[in-house]
């Protein structure tokens, strides 16, 4: 089970980041690799959320866990993504919030299984070699929106 984990340390509060972190809103504008996060329903650990890349690939994903402040899971509906079903058995994420001497810490984690033995190693290895960019991305834009957000801006 290959993981993926990636963290960043915002000089701002707990309360602040979450709320740029939780929000699909802010996902959608700040993930390069997403045209559309959609919440179909529920709210915390009852969210059901449509996603679509920006090459068109479409796919829904529902919350494992969600514990306000903290952190939250996604688990991909992998039968529902014709790119997912593709090259992984399984995919979830998780993002989590700790509180810091420097601000609050964000870990982004990815799970997920291959499938086609060696060929879902090649699979795993070109994932590990484009998303460390793809999350400083995303963690660029969340530090965009926390200084929006504090200067009144946003």
């Amino acid at each position: 089970m290959p993981q993926l984990s990636f963290d960043r340390t915002y000089d701002a509060p707990r309360a602040a980041v979450w709320a740029v972190v939780s929000d699909p809103d802010v996902y959608q504008r700040v993930a390069p690799n997403l045209d559309v996060v959609e919440v179909l329903e529920g709210t915390g650990g009852d969210t059901v959320r449509r996603c679509v890349d920006t090459d068109g690939n479409e796919w829904t994903e529902a919350a494992t866990y969600w514990t306000d402040g903290e952190g939250f899971g996604m688990a991909v509906d992998v039968a529902s993504s014709g790119f997912h079903r593709r090259f992984f058995s399984r995919f979830e994420g998780e993002w989590r919030l700790e509180s810091t001497g420097d601000g609050t810490r964000v870990t982004v984690a990815f799970d997920y299984d291959t499938k086609y033995g060696p060929v879902g190693w090649l699979v795993s290895k070109v994932l590990a070699s484009r998303a460390p960019s793809m999350v400083d991305e995303i963690f660029d834009g969340w530090a965009t929106e926390l200084r929006e957000r504090a200067a009144g801006v946003a």
